[in-house]
């Protein structure tokens, strides 16, 4: 109740100092402002749009801002081991690169926790897309595509981190290990999919959040790894901008 208070409040203060300011600063404020719950004062928004003209280096100090404050909430008591995101009207304001940054620092020591692994995709040396494997985490046995071992727990986990990202979509890939039949393979990778799509909707990210749904069968096995080992039997999980 307090941050939505807190929010009301904002909304309307800024409504009233940004009438004198140009429309760049102007916009810059909303963009940034608006929606990112995370917990920044809306008088320090201002001040720095007031003492600097250049609005890359308002944008940057407004970034550094948000680094700062989720550090402080991490760190709080209460949300050890919890995922603090950004609320919906961040991505326009910091950018894609820095969203996902952001995003990739906050969940990627959590995750670890569980057995999944973070990684980047760059393009032109901007983040673009975050991959989460499951291997050994979302497990699957041999010829199966129903969860076991610690899936469930997986699955609550990067749950909670997409529900703390709400511009995030995700595409989701099934694969399996290179022993019978190929096409039987193909079929056991897409249900594989299907399954991590149908518990990650069920603990309560909206369907629409979730793009495309694919088996890719023994094609991609992990790197260094024999095609026939048991640990190509996973699920990849990409991360991308909503919009």
């Amino acid at each position: 109740m307090k941050q939505i208070i807190s929010g009301i409040l904002s909304l309307s203060l800024l409504t009233t100092i940004s009438c004198g300011l140009s429309d760049n600063t102007k916009r810059l404020i909303l963009s940034t402002s608006i929606g990112c719950g995370v917990g920044l004062a809306l008088g320090a928004v201002y001040d720095e749009s007031q003492r600097k003209k250049d609005t890359k280096n308002k944008k940057n100090d407004f970034q550094r801002q948000v680094k700062e404050s989720l550090a402080m909430e991490k760190k709080k008591p209460q949300n050890k081991g919890k995922i603090v995101g950004l609320g919906a009207g961040c991505l326009a304001g910091l950018g894609t690169g820095f969203y996902l940054n952001t995003m990739y620092d906050n969940m990627a020591e959590e995750m670890k926790k569980q057995g999944i692994t973070l990684t980047k995709s760059e393009r032109g040396g901007e983040t673009v897309a975050l991959t989460a494997s499951m291997d050994g985490g979302i497990a699957f046995e041999d010829g199966k595509a129903d969860l076991k071992g610690k899936g469930k727990e997986n699955i609550d986990k990067l749950a909670e981190a997409l529900a703390a990202y709400p511009e995030t979509k995700v595409n989701i890939t099934g694969h399996a290990n290179r022993t019978g039949a190929e096409e039987l393979n193909q079929k056991l990778s897409n249900d594989r999919a299907v399954t991590a799509k149908n518990a990650i909707i069920e603990n309560g990210v909206e369907g629409k959040r979730i793009g495309t749904v694919q088996g890719l069968g023994s094609s991609t096995p992990l790197k260094n790894v024999d095609p026939k080992d048991g640990s190509n039997r996973r699920v990849e999980v990409e991360i991308v901008p909503a919009s």
